[in-house]
């Protein structure tokens, strides 16, 4: 994760060849949360009825420790929670599962790969969180923790990241080789109790020898239960423009990646649907444009920035990070429950005295303007994720994924992750309103405004009578069923949900009726 470990410098130092055996079922739908121990949320708070698995951030690898091999984590300062979440997890069939590495904690992955007796010491020290401790409580080196599986976040194979992080042109190579020696492991180890091996990747396969995305990783993926492509931190303060942090679609002007993107990226590498899992972000990014963005015409999610990335939410700190100093900068994060708490404090829709938000529809994102000092919040809410987890849904992926799970508002955005297991009574997301919506450049207020008919369309009110709106959480499941939205009235081709009605997409499921 990009940001995994932007917060650590208030913490204490953190102290084969052999085939998978069995299996989990291909539609057995799962949600992922990333939990970290500085997120200030306790484990006992957390929601375990939500979720089906968690990753514990972070075991890294770091070029202070003397072995390369070695997996820091502070006994103190993470050994309880550790030990809390497997207790819970264990009581609620939660699966707990440590996660190894994020951006500033993958440092010597590269090194320890390609080298055989590294190798094995790493994996040595991995299986130390999947045992069971056989020492006393009061034992200062537990030798096992009891969780249910690894969870790798090497950011990246082949291709710099954190600029501590050692990079070779043969990683994915020899990380394969990892992958064959840990699976062995731990099926040797755990013949009737399987542990779990998963990942975090970035929005395209891995890096080969080339440093271009491999065009078949099928090789590795009978190694994992299944992967989470963090789909996000796709533009930031780093771009060259202000942009989506994580947009649904690529649209012109924007960096050439997104989640449908990477699904397809994957998948056309020979990765299964059956253990691809989708990340989001229950976070935003802020940037400084340097132009009024609501005040152009036409208005656009793409302005020019400067180059110096403004304070996000009150948690963002701009102190250097304890494990690679890559400078003191803010990350111009904004956590959900922070963008609610200051900013849209009484609706999704409408924020406060100050700001303006608007939707973008080709990147189907939210964003917020402060047009006092230009500040510039790309975000996800209830809506961008609802179409995210929809699109998930009807592609007959393995899941969704989140970071983390300490950035939620009353599980706002949590529930809508339920609906990739839902099948009835599902969560429904406020929608955006239906009319379409101009923002006058001085009001901080969405303001409706009429919508025209299509050329040669002559409006009929009565034909929409007592035809429901259009709803982005209904399955509309049988074909020719009504809906009313933007002024038109539609009826569906085939199956869908999540997919908005367009009166500009004739080949698009649904089909424009006429004008009300």
């Amino acid at each position: 994760m990009k940001i995994s470990f932007l917060s650590l410098a208030a913490a204490a130092l953190a102290v084969a060849t052999a085939a998978p055996t069995k299996r989990q079922a291909a539609d057995d739908k799962v949600i992922v949360g990333y939990w970290v121990p500085w997120g200030r949320v306790p484990v006992a708070a957390l929601d375990m009825t939500k979720v089906t698995h968690i990753n514990y951030g972070f075991g890294i690898l770091i070029k202070k420790n003397p072995d390369p091999a070695t997996i820091t984590f502070d006994r103190y300062y993470d050994g309880t929670p550790m030990k809390e979440l497997v207790k819970r997890g264990n009581a609620s069939g939660v699966k707990i599962l440590m996660s190894i590495g994020g951006w500033t904690g993958s440092q010597t992955f590269s090194s320890v790969v390609a080298d055989t007796a590294a190798r094995k010491r790493f994996i040595n020290n991995a299986l130390v969180f999947v045992r069971k401790n056989t020492l006393p409580e009061y034992a200062e080196n537990p030798d096992g923790w009891g969780m249910h599986g690894l969870d790798i976040d090497w950011e990246y194979p082949g291709r710099g990241a954190a600029i501590c992080n050692q990079v070779s042109p043969n990683d994915s190579a020899n990380y394969l080789i990892l992958l064959r020696e840990l699976r062995a492991a731990l099926d040797a180890e755990f013949p009737t109790d399987r542990k779990l091996l998963t990942a975090a990747v970035r929005v395209m396969p891995f890096d080969g020898t080339n440093g271009q995305p491999m065009t078949d990783v099928s090789a590795f993926h009978p190694y994992y239960d299944f992967i989470n492509i963090m789909a996000y931190d796709i533009m930031g303060g780093w771009s060259a423009t202000t942009g989506p942090n994580a947009p649904f679609d690529v649209v012109p002007g924007a960096d050439p990646f997104s989640y449908n993107q990477s699904i397809n990226s994957w998948l056309q590498a020979g990765w299964p649907k059956s253990k691809l899992v989708m990340g989001t972000a229950f976070y935003g990014r802020s940037m400084t444009a340097t132009v009024d963005m609501v005040a152009a015409s036409p208005r656009s999610i793409f302005a020019p920035k400067t180059n110096v990335t403004p304070k996000g939410g009150s948690s963002d700190s701009n102190e250097p990070n304890f494990f690679c100093n890559e400078g003191s900068v803010y990350s111009g994060m904004w956590k959900w429950k922070e963008v609610r708490e200051a900013i849209l404090t009484t609706s999704l829709t409408t924020p406060v005295a100050g700001w303006t938000r608007v939707w973008d529809e080709g990147t189907k994102t939210p964003w917020l303007f402060r047009q006092s000092d230009k500040t510039f919040i790309s975000y996800d809410d209830p809506e961008s994720l609802a179409i995210k987890v929809q699109k998930a849904k009807a592609d007959g992926l393995r899941g969704v994924m989140y970071w983390d799970m300490t950035y939620d508002y009353n599980n706002e955005l949590l529930n809508v992750l339920q609906q990739i297991k839902c099948t009835s009574n599902c969560p429904i997301p406020t929608p955006r309103p239906t009319t379409t919506t101009a923002v006058v450049p001085t009001s901080t207020t969405t303001v409706p405004v009429s919508t025209s008919t299509s050329p040669g369309v002559t409006p009929n009110p009565g034909k929409c009578t007592g035809v429901a709106n259009w709803n982005i959480a209904t399955v509309y499941a049988n074909t020719n069923t009504k809906v009313v939205h933007a002024g038109h009235l539609f009826s569906n081709k085939w199956w869908t949900q999540g997919d908005e009605p367009s009166v500009t997409n004739a080949w698009g499921v649904w089909s424009d009726q006429g004008a009300c």
